[in-house]
């Protein structure tokens, strides 16, 4: 982890520090970074120069900035077996967090896992550079809807990483009633024991689904009435929060709105918790590998993708995570229970009402930003 100590976030606990969205894997994945010699992030006392991209171009190292706990434990060994390059490997816990880093110009990283919504706004800040497909052959791989997706069509920047959807994550034994929409929110034993996403889009979607909206509206009307019906539900929570994998657990928390991902490691780990996509509907999402414009390693990068894209590798990942694979190859690969669950691949009848987050454009989006604001200082 980031100081290279395994830590666990308690959902009650204000000093903990934040782990969000993926947290579970945490222990075994340190270990087994710790013994392929994963160290902590790159520093830089100023912003990396093309002359110093080009003097460590055949540098065997990769500097990779990811989610918590998103990450195969084989996965960064067997790629320093397979190509002699060694990672060094951070974590970060919302895109707003990496997105900063990003653009001050001086993390010195060579890949990075921004969600699909905000591939946009690294493109439109010019922080990325366009992949070399010469040097991606495994790319053929690759599902045809992650191709050809609005987001990045015909991948020029990007490749997907893993994809989920957003839900109800909820402790079988103590919700005290069945969990098929939002209204479980409204259960007495939900009753501050309960939370949901701390990421403004993720938020503000499940309070425009409730009230029968588009989650990707542009009408500020709208978006102002789900911001208030999110500060009158704040009232019914313990908390604002992505980290949900331990607390669920544990039984620390009973109901939360969660990355299907991260449900499913916590059902690994406690058969008592339930995920349900809400009758009301949710959100799909893709992460995605990309390359920072002044990546010191950007080969590298490009080597690190086509390994992720072979189909050992990226059944590997899936298994792990519990989140889908848009790696049609690793599909005979990955565990049966899992590929067959309709809450990880949901048919596509469901995934109609589970539409990607769209970027809005600048405007829009810092109306969102505004009533987020709202919700979390009302």
């Amino acid at each position: 982890m980031t100081d290279r100590k395994v830590r666990i976030a308690r959902l009650w606990d204000a000093d903990s520090p934040r782990v969000t969205r993926r947290t579970m894997l945490g222990s075994m994945t340190f270990f087994a970074l710790a013994a392929c010699g994963v160290g902590q992030a790159p520093t830089s006392s100023g912003p990396t120069s093309a002359a110093k991209a080009t003097n460590l171009k055949n540098e065997p190292k990769l500097n990779f900035y990811n989610w918590t706990d998103y990450i195969a434990p084989e996965t960064l060994p067997g790629f320093k077996t397979a190509t002699g390059i060694e990672v060094t490997y951070d974590n970060f816990s919302t895109n707003d967090e990496m997105e900063a880093k990003i653009a001050s110009g001086q993390a010195g990283y060579d890949l990075v896992v921004p969600s699909d919504n905000f591939l946009r706004r690294f493109l439109r800040s010019g922080l990325l550079q366009p992949l070399d497909h010469s040097l991606l052959p495994n790319l053929k791989n690759l599902e045809k809807r992650f191709v050809e997706a609005d987001h990045d069509a015909g991948n020029k920047y990007s490749v997907p990483w893993a994809w989920g959807t957003t839900g109800l994550a909820f402790s079988k034994s103590q919700i005290g009633g069945d969990v098929t929409g939002f209204s479980a929110y409204d259960l007495p034993n939900a009753q501050g024991r309960s939370s949901i996403l701390d990421e403004a889009r993720d938020g503000m979607a499940l309070g425009l689904l409730k009230l029968g909206h588009d989650p990707n509206t542009t009408d500020a009307r709208q978006i102002d009435d789900a911001a208030n019906f999110l500060l009158s539900l704040k009232k019914k929570l313990g908390q604002i929060t992505s980290d949900v994998i331990e607390p669920l657990t544990s039984g620390q928390v009973r109901l939360a709105q969660a990355y299907s991902g991260d449900a499913f490691q916590a059902r690994a780990a406690n058969s008592d918790v339930g995920y349900a996509i809400p009758a009301e509907g949710g959100l799909s999402y893709v992460d995605l590998l990309v390359i920072p414009k002044d990546a010191p390693h950007a080969e590298n990068a490009h080597r690190f993708i086509d390994y992720i894209l072979g189909a050992e590798t990226g059944a590997a990942l899936s298994n792990a995570v519990r989140y889908g694979s848009p790696n049609a190859a690793a599909k005979p690969l990955i565990d049966k229970e899992l590929l067959n669950d309709p809450l990880v691949y949901p048919s596509e009848d469901r995934l109609k009402k589970l539409p990607f987050t769209k970027d809005l454009g600048g405007d829009v989006e810092a109306k969102y930003a505004d009533a987020w604001t709202k919700v979390k200082t009302g």
